[in-house]
C-alpha cells in the first residue's frame, strides 16, 4: 500500500506537467485544465487513502505485536531462574517490559509505512529521469555519494556513543525508581536529590552522553542536509545543456526539476529512521535473552508421600564466580522440623532459594522423597514446596486476594485457619473493613511484622508438605514468634519444616538443628547436644544471649565491675 501511495504522490506533478504542455499548446486550454484538475483530485484522495489503509494495518499489525510480545515477556520472566533476573534493577527490567517493547511500535506502525514510502518515491523520480535522459538521472543522483561520505565520516563511532546512551537511560530509570521508593528514607535524614550520589552520578553520566551525541551528531546532519538539497546545482546546468543541444524539450527541463530537486528530501527520514533503528536494535538485543527461556517441559506425574524428606546430596552454588554454598550434603527428616543456623554469608537463604526452585545448583542434587527436584515441572514443585522470606511483597488489591495468592480456590474457613497460625488473624479483623481491606503495592500501609504475618499465611495456605520460613519472623516480637511456633505445630503437626532464624530461642525445641558457615555443614544435632560439641553454636547462643540482657539505663558501681 505504501509503495503505491508513493506513485500517486508524485502523479499530481506529471498532471502539472501535462499541464504545462497544454497551455503552450494553446489548443483546448480550459477544457483540458478541467479535466486535469479532476483527475488531480482523485489522485490526491487515492493517495491518502491508501496511506490511510497502509497505517491501518500497520497500526493494527504493531499493538497486537506488542500485546504478544508484552504477554511473551511477563510470561518468561517467570521461567527465568531468580539468580538472572538479580543482575537487573527493577528500573532496567521496566525500560526492557515498556520502553524497549514501546520503541517496536514507532518501528511498525509508523516507520514502515514511511521508510518504504521514502524510499519507493526517489526510486520512482529516478526511474522517471533516467526515462527521461541518464544524464538527468546521474545529475540528480550525483550529491548521494558525497552526503553519505560526509555522514560516514561525522557519524563514525555513533553507535557506541548510542549503545552507551541507551544504558544510562537504563541506569537512570533504575535509579529514578530506587529514589522514588526510597523518598521516605530520604525524607528523615533531610537528604535532597543533590545529595543522593547515585543519582547525582547517573545523572552527570547521563547528560554527558547526550552532549556528546549532539556534538558528533548535528555536524554530520547538517552537512548531509546541504548536500542533499544541492542537486539542483547539477541538474540545472545538466537540463539546459540538453535543451540547447536538442536533446530535451523545455516541459521535460521543467518536470525534471520538479521532481529532481525534492527527489532526494525523503531520504532524510531514510537516515533518521537508520539511527532510531539502531536504538531499536538496542532495545531488541536487551529483549532477546528473556525470548531464549522456554517453559520447563512437562513432566511425567510423581506420586510422593504425604510427608516427604528433603535431601541435599552434595549440592554447589555459585553468584558469578562467588562459591556460596559447597559440598553441603544434609537431610530434613519427614514431618520433622529442622532450624538452619549460622552467622550472616553463610549461605542459608541461598538453602532456601534452592529448595524452592528459584534457583538451579550447578553441581549435586536436590531430593524430595528420593525424587529429584530438577525432574519435578514448576506446578508439581510449587505443590510439594512452598517459602515465606523475610521479604514479603504484598500486591495491589485485598488482604483476601494476597492471602489466595497460592490456592485461589480456598474457602474463607481455610483462609481464617491460615491466618490464626500466622498470627495475622486478629489484625486483620482489626482492620475496618476487615479481610477485604484494600492495601497498595508492597502493602505500604502494613508494619513490617504485619507484612510477614501475611506472607506466612500464605505460605500456609499453599497446604505444601514441604514449608520453608526464610527469617520470615524476622520483623515479630518474641511473644508473636513464640506464639506462631506453637500454633504451626499443633495446626500443621506432619509437615516437613524448615526454619532459617536469627533468634535461636525459637528452635530449642527442634527435632534437628544443622548449623552453617562459610557454605559448608558445620555440625547437626538436637539443641542439647550442639551446645555442648558445636564451638560456633556455642558462640552464637552465647551472643544472643548477651544481647537479649542488654539493658539501657544508667551505670552502677558494683564492686570491681561495671554492669
Amino acid at each position: 500500500m505504501a509503495v503505491i501511495a508513493a506513485l500517486f504522490e508524485l502523479l499530481p506533478y506529471w498532471l502539472l506537467y501535462q499541464s504545462i504542455v497544454l497551455v503552450l499548446s494553446g489548443t483546448q486550454v480550459a477544457d483540458g485544465l478541467t479535466r486535469l484538475a479532476g483527475w488531480m483530485a482523485v489522485a490526491l484522495v487515492a493517495k491518502y487513502g491508501l496511506y490511510s489503509f497502509a497505517y491501518y494495518l500497520s497500526h493494527r499489525a504493531a499493538y497486537q505485536i506488542l500485546a504478544n510480545l508484552r504477554r511473551d515477556l511477563a510470561r518468561r520472566l517467570v521461567w527465568v531462574p531468580l539468580t538472572e533476573l538479580q543482575g537487573y534493577s527493577s528500573g532496567e527490567l521496566k525500560k526492557i517490559v515498556m520502553h524497549d517493547v514501546e520503541r517496536l511500535e514507532q518501528f511498525i506502525a509508523h516507520h514502515s509505512v514511511e521508510f518504504i514510502a521514502a524510499l519507493a518515491g526517489p526510486l520512482f523520480v529516478a526511474l522517471f529521469l533516467l526515462w527521461l535522459d541518464w544524464r538527468l538521472a546521474l545529475a540528480a543522483l550525483a550529491v548521494v555519494p558525497l552526503a553519505a561520505l560526509a555522514q560516514s565520516l561525522f557519524m563514525r563511532g555513533a553507535s557506541n556513543r548510542i549503545e552507551d546512551f541507551d544504558n544510562a537511560v537504563g541506569e537512570l530509570s533504575g535509579s529514578t525508581v530506587e529514589y522514588v521508593r526510597n523518598i521516605p528514607v530520604m525524607k528523615a535524614f533531610r537528604q535532597e536529590v543533590g545529595s543522593f550520589r547515585r543519582m547525582r552520578r547517573v545523572l552527570e553520566r547521563y547528560h554527558g552522553l547526550v552532549t556528546a551525541v549532539i556534538r558528533q551528531t548535528i555536524p554530520g546532519w547538517s552537512v548531509f542536509t546541504v548536500l542533499l538539497s544541492a542537486n539542483i546545482l547539477f541538474i540545472l546546468p545538466t537540463g539546459m545543456w540538453l535543451v540547447s543541444q536538442g536533446a530535451l524539450d523545455l516541459p521535460d527541463l521543467i518536470l525534471a526539476l520538479m521532481l529532481g530537486t525534492g527527489m532526494l528530501k525523503p531520504l532524510f527520514k531514510v537516515v533518521r529512521f537508520s539511527s532510531e533503528t539502531r536504538e531499536i536494535l538496542g532495545g531488541v538485543r536487551r529483549i532477546a535473552p528473556f525470548l531464549t527461556w522456554s517453559s520447563p517441559a512437562p513432566q511425567s506425574p510423581v506420586t510422593l508421600t504425604a510427608t516427604p524428606g528433603v535431601n541435599f546430596d552434595a549440592v554447589s552454588f555459585a553468584y558469578d564466580d562467588t562459591p556460596v554454598l559447597r559440598d553441603l550434603s544434609f537431610e530434613l527428616p519427614p514431618g520433622k522440623l529442622t532450624a538452619m543456623v549460622g552467622p550472616s554469608g553463610a549461605g542459608k537463604s541461598t538453602v532456601a532459594h534452592l529448595l524452592g526452585g528459584l534457583a538451579r545448583p550447578q553441581q549435586g542434587t536436590i531430593r524430595l522423597d528420593g525424587i529429584s527436584l530438577d525432574s519435578l515441572d514448576e506446578a508439581q514443585r510449587a505443590s510439594l514446596v512452598s517459602v515465606a522470606t523475610q521479604e514479603a511483597f504484598l500486591f495491589r488489591g485485598t488482604l483476601m486476594d494476597n492471602l489466595k495468592l497460592a490456592s485461589p480456590d480456598a474457602d474463607e474457613a481455610a483462609v481464617r485457619r491460615a491466618a490464626r497460625v500466622a498470627q495475622a488473624d486478629a489484625f486483620i479483623l482489626a482492620l475496618p473493613e476487615g479481610y477485604n481491606t484494600r492495601i497498595e503495592e508492597r502493602g505500604v500501609r502494613l508494619s513490617g511484622g504485619e507484612r510477614q504475618r501475611i506472607a506466612i499465611a500464605r505460605a500456609l495456605l499453599a497446604d505444601t508438605p514441604v514449608l520453608v520460613l526464610d527469617e520470615a519472623t524476622a520483623f515479630a516480637d518474641s511473644l508473636t514468634e513464640r506464639a506462631f511456633y506453637n500454633a504451626l505445630h499443633e495446626a500443621y503437626p506432619h509437615k516437613t519444616l524448615l526454619v532459617i532464624a536469627h533468634r535461636l530461642y525459637t528452635i530449642e525445641q527442634a527435632d534437628q538443628v544443622l548449623v552453617m558457615e562459610g557454605g559448608r555443614l558445620v555440625d547437626a544435632g538436637r539443641h542439647d547436644e550442639l551446645i555442648t560439641r558445636c564451638g560456633l553454636y556455642q558462640r552464637l547462643w552465647q551472643r544472643q544471649s548477651v544481647g537479649e540482657s542488654w539493658t539501657i539505663g544508667k551505670k552502677e558501681v558494683v564492686d570491681a565491675g561495671v554492669s
